[in-house]
């Protein structure tokens, strides 16, 4: 089976892009770095995939 994919930046609705790029200004990163931070974060939060450990192997002190 192939897959055709029709642009390598889809357009994803006006109001939807102005978002994603007035946020990915106010971080200081791309419109596809933004894009891939929101796909990655609702992937892990419907446990699609594993959660990204930022802490592992550090010592927790007991405060979060």
């Amino acid at each position: 089976m192939k897959f055709s994919f029709p642009s390598p930046a889809p357009t994803l609705g006006d109001d939807i892009e102005e978002a994603v790029r007035s946020i990915a200004q106010e971080l200081g990163c791309s419109r596809e770095e933004m894009l891939r931070v929101i796909v990655r974060e609702w992937l892990e939060q419907n446990a699609y995939i594993p959660v990204l450990d930022l802490n592992d192997g550090d010592e927790a002190d007991g405060n979060s």
